[in-house]
């Protein structure tokens, strides 16, 4: 259906949702439904308010209309999804080129995808440009899994509306220090990047962490992972020192949102039929991001050593990655000998 201007000015289309657009967020919300509660272990809760939009349309699920953002209220389109039996309100209209968020900031309709929070942090939202968008990218015209991989990240992005308490931390240390990088989870990547000390330390740790995720032998990968352990107290000690120690609880915390994050990502791929190899191939990416590339390797290496470690980053308790991998490596555990 079109929606006729008047005169002789071009038609405006009525931001309806086709049905392989609806079936696509159908599906891939029911993957991070399946992910969430089979790998993460995440008890239901109410989906947050996601803005999903292309170049020409924007669409709100799931939206607080007690919020006052530009053409919401007045949508000229209103439907609904179907997810796991329950249905959502979906409000959708032109966005001429410029897109209102629930914290009233606004971007461009380019292709991004992040989580975040609205009022004063109390809810999470999740933005997401529709796979028309992805598929334009140059940089992704020779990844042969990227449907996976639009889906994975979905999944990442919506493992953070979870991790609403993380993002208050960040809060409060973005209102209490200045910062002259952009402050996001590769801070400490831009910060320390030109640090030759630093990025000799960090590879060192990185390049052994991923000898212990492709270890088989269990007893063997604890070993290793000790080893890692040490290797990450060693340079947080050295160099998040003076004026940038500050940076060690910021690392902290985006290794561990985007290592968790990260995981879940992989598993959705594995939901998807990659196989483990491809899984980690398809989230790691160029593994030129720190703490995307370190955090999921953490976090695989910890899910194959601390059973249960999933209830504790979620929710008040906060527990951190670094937390959770002395307790892997000693954690108590008899071997039988592989032959």
């Amino acid at each position: 259906m079109l929606l006729t201007a008047s005169g002789m000015r071009a038609q405006t289309p009525a931001c309806t949702l086709k049905n392989n657009e609806r079936e696509w967020i159908e599906r891939t919300l029911g993957l991070w439904q399946t992910v969430s509660h089979d790998s993460l272990r995440l008890k239901a809760v109410p989906l947050p308010w996601m803005v999903f939009f292309d170049e020409t349309c924007v669409w709100h699920v799931n939206p607080n209309l007690s919020v006052s953002l530009p053409k919401l209220r007045d949508s000229s389109v209103k439907t609904k999804l179907s997810v796991s039996g329950k249905f959502v309100d979906v409000y959708g209209f032109v966005h001429e080129g410029n897109i209102t968020l629930p914290d009233k900031k606004q971007i461009p309709p380019q292709l991004i995808s992040f989580a975040a929070t609205y009022d004063n942090g109390k809810k999470s939202f999740f933005v997401f440009s529709m796979p028309a968008i992805w598929r334009q990218a140059e940089h992704l015209k020779t990844e042969t899994n990227l449907d996976a991989l639009i889906r994975s990240v979905f999944v990442h992005e919506m493992t953070h509306t979870r991790h609403r308490n993380f993002f208050g931390k960040l809060d409060r240390i973005e209102k209490q220090h200045s910062f002259s990088e952009t402050f996001d989870d590769d801070i400490i990547q831009s910060h320390f990047d030109e640090n030759a000390g630093f990025r000799k330390a960090y590879q060192m740790e990185h390049d052994l962490l991923f000898q212990a995720v492709g270890e088989t032998n269990l007893e063997r990968k604890r070993e290793l992972a000790a080893k890692v352990l040490d290797l990450i107290r060693s340079r947080r000690k050295q160099f998040f020192t003076g004026t940038d120690e500050f940076y060690a609880e910021i690392e902290e915390i985006f290794l561990t949102m985007e290592g968790v994050a990260n995981w879940a990502a992989y598993k959705s791929a594995r939901v998807q039929g990659l196989n483990e190899s491809d899984a980690v191939k398809l989230m790691r990416r160029s593994g030129r991001r720190w703490s995307q590339d370190e955090g999921l390797g953490l976090f695989l290496v910890i899910d194959a050593l601390l059973p249960n470690w999933q209830k504790e980053t979620f929710g008040k308790s906060l527990t951190t990655v670094l937390e959770l991998l002395n307790k892997a490596v000693n954690r108590k555990e008899t071997y039988k000998k592989q032959s």
